[in-house]
Parts: C-alpha cells; sequence; structure tokens
C-alpha cells in the first residue's frame, strides 16, 4: 500500500462521521485532509483532528492534494456533479451513493477509465456485504442468471423487530430510527425505491444491462402488520422485502422487482434479521453462492468504503499523478506519407511502395 494515501471527505452525517473516525484510527495507512459539510462551523467540534480542514465549498477539495474523494452526502446532486468534478481533477472516488451509480454510474466509470483513476462502490449497495466485489471479481468468470437479496437493512431491521416483538410497524421504526438504522423520512426504504437503485446497480454488474430504477416494479412494505407476519411464521414461513433479477439471455429478457414476498423459515433471507443483507446469486456453472454482511448504519457503510480506500491505495496508478501525454512534433501520417515517399524515392527499400494508395478521407470515416 502506498503509505499515507490522503482522503477527502464530503458529507459529515452519518456515514461520514464513521468513515472520518476510521480514517483518523489509522494515521500510518490514511490522511484524512479535508471535509465538507455545510454544516462545517458547527460539526468541526466532533472530530478533533489536527490538519483537517473543514469546509463547505468544493472548490477547496478539487484544489487540495488529496488522492481519493469520499462522497457521503446522498442524492443525485450535488453528489454526481463533484464526482464527475473530482475525477476530472484527476482523484479517485469512493462513493456510497447508490441513486448517483444506478442512475449515472456507466459514465461515471467511462469518465475514470479515461482519466486513468478508479471510481469504487461497494457501499453503494450492500453495506458490509460485499456483494459487488463478489459479482465483479469473485463470480466474473461465470454468467449470472439470476439474483435474489435483502438489499435494504431498514426495512429489514423493521420487518424482524415486528416479527419479533409482535410491535407495530410504527413502534418498529422508531426502535430503527433509536440505532441508527433509518431515516426520518423511511419512505424511500419501505417503498422499495431504495432496494431498486441496488438492484439496477447490480444488473449492471452482473448482466452488464443499463436498467433505469424507475422501471423495477415494486410493492411497499410499509402496509404490513404484525399478524400479517404472525400468519407467515404459522405457515412456516417470514416475510422479508426482497429484490429478484432474472435474465434469459435466449430470449434478452430482464424480470427484475422488489417486493415483501414470504420467504421458507429455513432459508438464508428469513435467517436475516436485524440490519442484515442476504443475497443468493445464480450462476450458469457456478450454481448458487450465498452472501450474507450488516447492510445499514455509519459502522457497516464505513467498513465497505474503508476496504474500497484501501484497494485503492494498494493501486498506485490510481494514487500518482497521472503521466502527461504531450504531442510530438511530427505525426507521419496521411498528410505527409506521399511526401516522404517522394523525398526517399531513390532508396530501394521504398521504391515497392510506389503503387501505395492513400486514403485521405477524416480518421473517423475509415472503416
Amino acid at each position: 500500500m502506498v503509505s499515507c494515501c490522503r482522503v477527502a471527505l464530503l458529507g459529515f452525517g452519518t456515514v461520514g462521521s464513521a468513515v472520518a473516525r476510521c480514517l483518523t484510527s489509522r494515521p500510518g495507512d490514511f490522511q484524512l485532509t479535508h471535509i465538507l459539510d455545510r454544516g462545517a462551523d458547527r460539526k468541526r467540534s466532533a472530530l478533533p483532528a489536527p490538519g483537517v480542514a473543514w469546509t463547505t465549498g468544493m472548490d477547496e477539495v478539487l484544489r487540495g492534494d488529496a488522492h481519493v474523494v469520499v462522497e457521503a452526502i446522498g442524492g443525485i446532486e450535488p453528489a454526481a456533479g463533484w464526482i464527475r468534478a473530482a475525477l476530472l481533477a484527476g482523484k479517485s472516488v469512493v462513493t456510497a451513493n447508490k441513486q448517483v451509480m444506478a442512475r449515472h454510474g456507466a459514465s461515471l466509470l467511462t469518465l475514470a477509465a479515461r482519466q486513468g483513476r478508479q471510481l469504487r462502490f461497494e457501499a453503494a449497495v450492500g453495506g458490509a456485504m460485499p456483494i459487488v466485489r463478489a459479482l465483479g471479481d469473485g463470480l466474473a468468470g461465470d454468467r449470472i442468471t439470476r439474483i435474489v437479496a435483502i438489499l435494504n437493512g431498514t426495512t429489514n431491521a423493521v420487518l424482524s423487530c415486528m416479527e419479533a416483538s409482535g410491535c407495530s410497524l410504527h413502534d418498529a421504526l422508531a426502535d430503527a430510527r433509536a440505532r441508527g438504522l433509518a431515516e426520518s423520512d423511511p419512505s424511500a426504504d419501505l417503498d422499495g425505491d431504495d432496494a431498486a437503485a441496488k438492484l439496477a446497480i447490480l444488473c449492471a454488474l452482473a448482466f452488464g444491462l443499463r436498467v433505469d430504477p424507475s422501471q423495477i416494479d415494486t410493492r411497499s412494505s410499509a402496509d404490513i402488520t404484525a399478524h400479517d407476519l404472525a400468519r407467515a411464521r404459522a405457515a412456516g414461513g417470514a416475510i422479508r422485502q426482497i429484490a429478484h433479477a432474472e435474465y434469459d439471455r435466449d430470449t434478452a429478457t430482464l424480470t427484475a422487482w422488489v417486493a415483501p414476498i414470504v420467504v421458507p423459515r429455513g432459508s438464508i433471507f428469513a435467517s436475516a434479521t436485524g440490519a442484515q443483507n442476504a443475497a443468493l446469486i445464480t450462476g450458469e456453472h457456478s450454481g448458487e453462492t450465498g452472501i450474507f454482511g450488516t447492510g445499514a448504519g455509519g459502522s457497516a457503510t464505513a467498513v465497505a468504503i474503508m476496504s474500497d480506500l484501501a484497494a485503492i491505495a494498494r493501486d498506485r496508478a490510481a494514487i500518482l499523478p497521472a503521466p502527461v501525454l504531450s504531442s510530438p512534433e511530427l505525426i507521419l501520417g496521411s498528410t505527409t506519407l506521399n511526401a516522404e515517399l517522394a523525398e526517399h524515392a531513390e532508396n530501394d527499400l521504398l521504391c515497392g511502395l510506389s503503387g501505395l494508395c492513400v486514403d485521405r478521407r477524416p480518421y473517423a470515416e475509415v472503416v
């Protein structure tokens, strides 16, 4: 690992503050250089770390000497614009933003490759459940046919709390908020929008498909009652919010949805309680691969971000400045080739090229 990878942090909320604590606890490996937050003046006392510049302006971060920018502000804008600006400024990026990656991931990954930087996003999908790396690396040698997963830790915490205690959804949400597992407005979690965005990212990784999250059919978990959970339990099952994607390559048909359904009591999904996520990935040759891990909360998300940072820090090319490419004074091309041949016509080695036909169409038109 390159000694002391310098990191700038965008956002100091639940996730950002957890990442900041991780970074400042590993001074030999990482140096936190900047924290951008609209409440910088109010929050700076929460992290007494000397040498960290607090700011409310992205320009200061872009001018700084950080190798990597961690985006933890959420939402589509200004997050997408800031990620793009960081890549253009020659900085690698780690993001926990599932909405940005679901909608703009393809273009941002293309930009990162063009800039010789890395854009990593493990934390955008499964929290501490490393499903992005599993699909991108571990199972890359297989043809994935199906993904079935719990992708929203907040909803799973609510449903499993209701199941265990018989409480109402309102009380289960209050418990989740008290434990830092739910936002003040949990509608994106309960209605399936959050999981749909994550599923769209997984469809890109697993099937090579660009899917608009809004086109994924969703059913809300907000109407589930303790009575529904009790009935499922009596029938030998449990209710969980499941994200499902299956791709038939022969017919080029993708089936994708997010909904609360009854799963068998002995399944990996019923065993997932609290903020845990779980996934079964089916490949043509590998069969089913299961992954399990905590999917919500600042600490779990920070683990995924730190893992991405460690991967970037091990790649010197993603940290050191990209080389500056200069143009040679003379490029021998179609405009100068005939002149060069004429000048050296007496050279026997080139006499055989006298019949050479030079295509003078613009390069983009040459097939």
